[in-house]
Parts: structure tokens; C-alpha cells; sequence
């Protein structure tokens, strides 16, 4: 036998009494503002209590599958007034207003500017988490360098895959990178003595060659992902002298 508590925790929670709202629920709520807003197109396509009952049930189905809150169903009120004043939204219409964020295309620049903004260091702004995990998926390399024209149906398969997980994992904090380490007295000689013990001096000393060869050799090899792996001081010897005979030839 189900009792009336089970039967309420197995209820929508769009289809819940509310004492706030003087004892109706919130699909009930929405329907009364809807009603109010277009009149007589709305309520044109429900001659009779079912229809409208099969309304609430659809809607609150859609809302509770798309994680809507109160506040997303709000914002889709206000968005509706503005953009359709004389016209009542379908479900999909008004998922849509209630995050205004998500719309594919706003999500695609949101994403580019996000991206961008944490590659110089910033956090960059995400309305929602999933705009950030799918800009991942899809790399930020495409999304800088690729139209929206281009990008626009790979795009929105990944932003619908990842809504459709339901959750999402809080979008990571930014790490800021550490300064580079200084370059002393004492760490320049003991970086030029392993220079001498790996054979760099040695390539740059020989006549007819490009005194800075294993210096750039090094910076090669450092910025190539699956290249020999130096100290962080002989890193910044080698930064340090390309960046000193640079100096010296531009004043030459």
C-alpha cells in the first residue's frame, strides 16, 4: 500500500503544494503567469482540465529531466516578455529562455573568451559548468583558431552531451604559474658546470659554429613535450644568453 508520504517524495517537485504560494505548486505557479501573460492564445489549446493537467505533466517531466530550478523557470518568464510578447513558447522554447547562457551560439563565444582568459591566467567567467567541460572536450586550440561556422555542429553535440549528464564537476581554479628562478652568480656557475659535463660548452665553443647552438638546442628541447627534460637553471642560462645576444644585436 503506498502512503501519502510516499507518494509525495515520488511526485515532481514542480507538482508540490507550496505553502508560499498559498498551497498550489510551482507548475501550477507557472501556468497561472503563462495564463496571465498571452490569455487567450494560451488557453485556446486546452478546451478541457485534462489537456491542462497533461500540460503539467509534460512540462514538469521536461523541467525535472533538463535540472531546471525555480530560478531558471523565472528567468525563462522574463526572457519570454521580452522576445515573444505576443506568442506563448512550446517546452523547448522555454527550456531554452530559462538559460539564455546555454543557447549554443552564446555558449560557443562564452567558451572562446573563457578559454582565452585562461591562457593568460584569469579564471575567465563560465554561467554554467558545462560550457567549460565541453569547451574542454572539444580543445581549446579548435575554439580559438575555428569559426562558429565551422565549429557550429561538433560544438553542440558536445555542449548537449555534457547537459545531458545532469552533473558536473566544479570547474578547476587556476594555478598560477611559478617565476622563473633567478639566475645568480653561484647558479650560472653551477649551470655552465653541467653544461660542461653534458657537452654544451663544448658545441659552442667549436670554430664555425653558432656560438648559441646549445643554448638554443636546449630551449629546443624544452619547449618540444617529448623532449630531453633539463634543470630549471640551465633553462634559464639558456633564456638569459638568447635573450642577451638579442640585446647586443639590436644595439649593434
Amino acid at each position: 500500500m503506498t502512503t501519502v508520504a510516499q507518494s509525495t517524495a515520488n511526485r515532481s517537485m514542480w507538482a508540490v503544494p507550496m505553502a508560499k504560494l498559498e498551497g498550489i505548486s510551482l507548475i501550477d505557479h507557472l501556468w497561472n503567469r503563462l495564463s496571465g501573460t498571452y490569455g487567450g492564445r494560451w488557453l485556446k489549446d486546452f478546451p478541457d482540465m485534462q489537456s491542462i493537467e497533461n500540460w503539467k505533466e509534460a512540462w514538469a517531466e521536461a523541467f525535472d529531466e533538463e535540472n531546471l530550478t525555480p530560478q531558471d523557470v523565472a528567468e525563462g518568464l522574463r526572457a519570454c516578455r521580452r522576445m515573444s510578447p505576443d506568442w506563448p513558447p512550446s517546452v523547448g522554447e522555454f527550456i531554452r529562455a530559462c538559460r539564455p547562457a546555454l543557447e549554443p551560439e552564446v555558449a560557443f563565444y562564452t567558451a572562446v573568451a573563457g578559454m582565452a582568459a585562461r591562457h593568460n591566467g584569469e579564471p575567465g567567467t563560465w554561467p554554467h559548468p558545462a560550457i567549460f567541460w565541453a569547451a574542454v572536450e572539444v580543445g581549446a586550440h579548435d575554439l580559438q583558431h575555428c569559426p562558429y561556422t565551422t565549429m557550429k555542429a561538433r560544438w553542440e553535440r558536445s555542449l548537449n552531451e555534457v547537459l545531458a549528464r545532469g552533473e558536473w564537476k566544479p570547474i578547476p581554479a587556476m594555478v598560477k604559474a611559478l617565476p622563473a628562478p633567478v639566475v645568480t652568480a653561484s647558479s650560472r656557475a653551477k649551470a655552465e658546470e653541467q653544461m660542461r659535463k653534458i657537452g654544451a660548452t663544448g658545441i659552442m665553443n667549436q670554430s664555425g659554429r653558432d656560438p648559441l647552438r646549445g643554448w638554443k638546442r636546449i630551449i629546443a628541447e624544452t619547449d618540444n613535450p617529448n623532449g630531453k627534460r633539463y634543470s630549471p637553471g640551465i633553462v634559464a642560462m639558456a633564456r638569459n644568453a638568447l635573450r642577451l645576444d638579442a640585446g647586443q644585436g639590436a644595439q649593434a
